[in-house]
């Protein structure tokens, strides 16, 4: 089945079909708590990832007990997932405080507690770059689709033809841009995912610093130690949620080269500088 007849559009963004016109509708007044700590993200930029080093650097300060797992489990806000019953922004508003809500919403289309955070609410935004996250998103879409039953790929031709103008919420680019409009607000946390790869201690101390949390040297080196692909994946390979089984694959940089083509590369290369030159964005390719 190709992706496109998969998606469906809403002002201006695609959508898969676990997200609803109902809920999108619903979401701008989504009530929004001043101790909740929110992942935004385009899929497949980091979010699981970042979402585990949150939720240890909570458990860590005595913030909650609760596991990853339950932390988790109402998965993105606007989604209802195959293992749940209702979607996720019904599952939060039962959920006890501090919450961490994860959403890959475009900023327009978010509660405009997130898109305008108040007080202390705190919003940490992964971005990766599009080529790895084009493969990423790839790869979970084909393992995902055969979660629901569906036996026939997308072919990655189609997929990479389609990730720069019909993909799950996307376009990339806008989605990106407009959360980076934030950059200055001091609610906002931006990380690489190619900096956290490559220097996760310094980018662990830097969410600690972010959530205003008190942990000690040894703690958070156990943290950032504890959070490596290659420690998480196994807690991730065996989630009781079978979207979180489908998560982890190699979390490496540069991996888009085993799989675009050079007249790939090179499509995406014009279509990246058309869209991000002159945004103060730039991505790490390797």
């Amino acid at each position: 089945m190709s992706m496109e007849k998969m998606l469906w559009e809403y002002k201006g963004f695609c959508f898969p079909p676990g997200v609803t016109k109902e809920t999108l509708d619903a979401l701008p007044s989504f009530q929004v708590r001043d101790d909740d700590i929110v992942v935004a993200s385009f899929p497949k930029t980091g979010t699981n990832w970042l979402f585990e080093i949150v939720a240890k650097i909570l458990r860590a300060a005595g913030k909650t007990d609760s596991s990853a797992d339950s932390l988790i489990s109402p998965g993105p806000m606007e989604i209802k997932l195959l293992t749940g019953t209702r979607p996720g922004y019904l599952m939060l508003a039962d959920m006890p405080s501090p919450r961490l809500v994860i959403t890959h919403l475009p900023i327009h289309l978010a509660p405009k507690g997130i898109s305008k955070p108040q007080n202390k609410v705190k919003v940490l935004v992964p971005m990766r770059n599009p080529k790895d996250t084009a493969v990423s998103l790839y790869h979970f879409h084909n393992k995902l689709i055969k979660l629901k039953g569906v036996t026939d790929n997308v072919s990655w031709e189609e997929f990479a033809r389609n990730f720069t103008r019909k993909v799950p919420f996307g376009p990339f680019d806008e989605h990106i841009l407009g959360w980076w409009q934030m950059r200055d607000d001091p609610h906002f946390l931006f990380l690489k995912y190619e900096d956290m790869k490559k220097d996760l201690l310094s980018a662990v101390k830097n969410i600690v610093a972010f959530l205003e949390v008190d942990l000690d040297e040894s703690t958070i080196k156990g943290i950032a130690e504890a959070s490596t692909f290659t420690n998480m994946k196994p807690d991730l390979d065996n989630s009781k949620l079978a979207e979180r089984q489908a998560v982890a694959r190699k979390g490496i940089i540069g991996d888009w080269k085993n799989i675009f083509t050079p007249e790939q590369s090179k499509a995406f290369d014009t279509w990246y500088e058309e869209k991000f030159a002159g945004t103060g964005i730039t991505f790490d390719f390797e």
